[in-house]
């Protein structure tokens, strides 16, 4: 499991409770004895439906993630990024790492059953399983449970902030230009990319086509190491025509 000690400084409360359980290697349940509280609140906190919580709890949870009461409920207030589904999460991260179904059940000690539930979008792991999972896929453990903890609140009806634009989307918009000289060269209209051939431009459209949103959607789910190997098979398909 890879941290590299990078959590948002304004990360929910919801996440931020639900990791400190991963981190713990407990459930829900569990985690909600360590900190004294009941399990039932605890839940109400991650997935967004605690109303009007008691001093004493707001002072136990913030005894627990090391922060003053203040910010707990400053956090409270922050809602977690949309996250995509997780089964669709969870199975990108299963073809970046070469995952079958059998061998993460037999790597995680989580039932096959289990595991077929989260694919198909019936259930969520708990903390506990977060981790194992996690641990076996080599993701930071911060990031599945954001995508966990956002699922959880909009199965329960809460509501979620947008999600940011991803590193690669900022860089493909900070982009620089192509050299002067590579782009005289070519006919009027054609763009071109660094490191890949030129391609000629689509038909012009007033907005993204299914497909294109279908692919951005797609990638956003990928792990980063799935998004080089999609780069470099790109360019391998541009150098190959």
């Amino acid at each position: 499991m890879s941290d590299n000690g990078m959590i948002p400084d304004r990360t929910p409360l919801s996440v931020l409770l639900f990791h400190a359980a991963m981190q713990n290697g407990q459930s829900i349940s569990d985690f909600a004895e360590t900190v004294h509280i009941g399990a039932i609140s605890l839940r109400q906190f991650i997935n967004g439906n605690s109303q009007r919580p008691r001093q004493k709890t707001l002072e136990l949870i913030g005894s627990a993630l090391h922060m003053p009461v203040d910010e707990v409920r400053e956090r409270m207030q922050i809602l977690p990024e949309a996250a995509p589904e997780f089964g669709d999460w969870l199975r990108a991260q299963m073809q970046a790492g070469r995952f079958s179904r059998a061998r993460l059940t037999r790597e995680t000690k989580i039932s096959d059953g289990a595991l077929r539930n989260y694919l198909s979008g019936q259930t969520l792991p708990d903390a506990d399983q977060a981790r194992r999972l996690a641990e076996v896929l080599d993701v930071p453990s911060y990031e599945i449970a954001r995508v966990i903890v956002a699922n959880t609140v909009v199965q329960h009806g809460g509501a979620v902030a947008p999600a940011a634009p991803s590193a690669e989307e900022h860089a493909l918009a900070a982009a620089p230009q192509a050299p002067r000289e590579a782009a005289e060269a070519l006919p009027t209209g054609v763009p071109v990319v660094q490191g890949f051939a030129p391609v000629p431009p689509a038909p012009a459209t007033t907005a993204p086509t299914a497909d294109e949103l279908t692919l951005l959607g797609l990638w956003r789910q990928l792990h980063p190491q799935a998004r080089r190997a999609t780069l470099n098979y790109i360019a391998m398909l541009l150098a190959e025509r």
